[in-house]
Parts: structure tokens; sequence; C-alpha cells
């Protein structure tokens, strides 16, 4: 592509195409690209957090407690890691949502499927995180102590039900705003991302509920609890299975990282392409000789234009008139009757 460079003792001219050709498609692709780096990184700390918490095992309730503090704090850092993601990918839907014509048709129908899936991810995934923080900050007791089994027992599987449902909205989200620009080679990887989302989702709701349904065993019936410290250890399982929906998500995220890397330099190829078919703003202009160039010859001033003929030979020579027998008014010659009185003029 060629930018037309200005002359060196005139003002800088921007790029003509550059600046009134800017599909916000692609602009909201390139945020898209930012936003998928975010979501890997909400992923990997949610996979540790998640994993942390089941795989590590503690040997007393004091050693219990600390780590679940440890993963409250992590907890907090990923609540700011979404918030930050929410803004981001906010930016990304709008100028999609706002491109959506540009590039036809068939992309403006599945844009719009994607902005409406956006909005249901973000519904259940702020849900979801709205309710882990006030799990971590009023949950752990009620979790922790005895008695009879309260409401905030089922929270953590409702936020496994609402973060699994998150994501897989987020994933078809994605795969709706690529699908007409995307290589066509990458279609099928999209399909197998959005569909592995779901799926790993689902493992995360069935760590969470056979944890729920053992705590209400143990309340229901202390005598069956087997080890003093299983109650600390399944409050970790319930907290670590809450994160493996979104962590789990990773897998996905990758894929449709690489997708939109490749969806961006197709798209931008083909901006390069529109633009090089753009003539140059001089070509908009009054044509203008290179620099060094002999100037154009100045057609010489045109002649004197030659004086207006004289009054005198404008003047008609004066017609011949009769007389009216009747009432003396005069009328051309060729008139039969006369103009005021109506008498027939004699020949």
């Amino acid at each position: 592509m060629s930018v037309p460079s200005p002359a060196p003792t005139g003002p800088p001219i921007p790029y003509w195409p550059s600046v009134v050709v800017k599909p916000d498609t692609v602009r909201g692709i390139q945020t898209y690209y930012v936003t998928l780096i975010l979501d890997i990184i909400f992923g990997v700390f949610a996979l540790i957090v998640g994993l942390s918490s089941i795989l590590i095992v503690t040997s007393n309730s004091a050693n219990a407690i600390a780590a679940a503090a440890i993963t409250g704090s992590a907890v907090c850092g990923l609540v700011i890691v979404f918030v930050i993601n929410f803004i981001v990918s906010l930016m990304a839907v709008v100028r999609m949502h706002h491109g959506a014509d540009e590039y036809g048709p068939q992309h403006a129908a599945n844009a719009r499927r994607g902005v409406l899936f956006k909005w249901i991810g973000t519904t259940l995934s702020t849900l979801a995180a709205i309710l882990v923080v006030y799990l971590v900050l009023a949950g752990s007791s009620g979790l922790l102590f005895g008695g009879p089994a309260p409401t905030i027992l089922y929270v953590p599987l409702l936020i496994t039900i609402f973060w699994t449902a998150g994501v897989t909205s987020k994933g078809q989200m994605y795969r709706f705003m690529l699908r007409s620009l995307q290589p066509p080679e990458t279609r099928r990887w999209s399909d197998i991302a959005s569909i592995l989302i779901p799926v790993l989702g689902v493992i995360g709701i069935g760590v969470v509920g056979s944890v729920t349904a053992r705590i209400l065993q143990l309340l229901s019936n202390p005598s069956s609890a087997t080890d003093p410290g299983e109650s600390s250890r399944l409050f970790s399982f319930l907290v670590g299975g809450v994160f493996l929906p979104p962590g789990f998500a990773l897998v996905g995220y990758v894929v449709f990282f690489w997708i939109v890397g490749k969806t961006k330099d197709r798209v931008s190829a083909g901006l390069a392409h529109l633009y090089a078919a753009v003539p140059a703003p001089s070509a908009w202009g009054y044509p203008m000789p290179p620099p060094g160039a002999a100037p154009l010859a100045v057609a010489p001033p045109p002649a004197t234009p030659p004086p207006p003929p004289s009054l005198d030979a404008t003047v008609l020579p004066a017609a011949k008139t009769t007389a009216c027998p009747r009432c003396g008014f005069s009328s051309p010659s060729t008139a039969a009757f006369c103009a005021n009185c109506g008498a027939t003029l004699s020949s």
C-alpha cells in the first residue's frame, strides 16, 4: 500500500482512505484480541484457584482456614480482572454492533446473534461473580460450622451453574461474531471450542453437586463423618469447584484467540486492498506539476475586442406611413384600416 508523502514545504497530509474508511468491525476484532488475552489470564487464575483448593490437602482445621483465606484473596484479584475484562469486552461489542452492516447481511445477522449471547453471558457471569464475593465474605461461617443446612449451602452450586452458562454464552458470542469473517478452514475449530466450553463446565457442576450432597448428608446425619477434618476439605472442594467452569473454559479461549488472530489478519488484508484501490489525495484536487518541473506556459491574454458600432450605424431607416383621411392619424403604409378610428385607408 503506497502512502503519499506530503511536500517538504507544505503541511502534513493524512492518507485519505485511512481517515475516511475506518470500519468499526475491524476495530472491534482488534479489541476482541485484547479481550481474549484477559479471558485467558482470568481462566489461568481461576484454574489455579480451583485445582489448588481441590488438590492441596491440609492436615488440620487451622491450615484449612488459612488456605481458604488465600483462596479468598485470589478470588478478589479475579474479580478485579473480571471488571476490567467486562469493560474491554463491552467496547468490543459496541464496535461490532455499530459495524454490523459493514460486511453484508449475513455478517449482520451473525453479529446480532453474537450481541444477544454477549448480554446473556454478561448477565449470568456478573451474577456468578457477585455470589462469589458474597460467598467469600459471608458464607464461610455458615459452611464450616455445624447446625441445620443453611440456604447458603446451595449458593456454590448456583454459582457453578451460572458460570457454566455464562462462559458457554461467551463462547457462542465469539463464534457468531467471527462466523462470516474468519478463514473458512477455522470454522470447524470455532465449533469445537464452543462445544468444549460447556462440556468441561459440566465437570465443575458435577464436583460441586457431589460435594453439596455430601455436606447435606453430614448435616442430616453427623455420625456418618469418618474424619474430623472432612468438613474443611469439603469446603475447599466446594470453593475450588466453583472456579472450574471458567478455568476449564481456558481451552476454548486459547482456540478462539488463535482464530481471532487469523481473522484480524484477514480483515486487515481486505482493508489494505481497499486502501490500495482508492486514489491518492492528489488525484482529487487540481492538477499540480511535480516538484522541479517547469511551470506550465501561461496562455496570452485575449486580444482587445473591437469597439461597438456607432449609434448612427444602428439606426434603422424610417418606415413609410399613411395619414388617415378621417382623423389624420399616421398608420403604416401596409395597414388597411386606421389604428385610431378604424377608417379604410386608401392604397
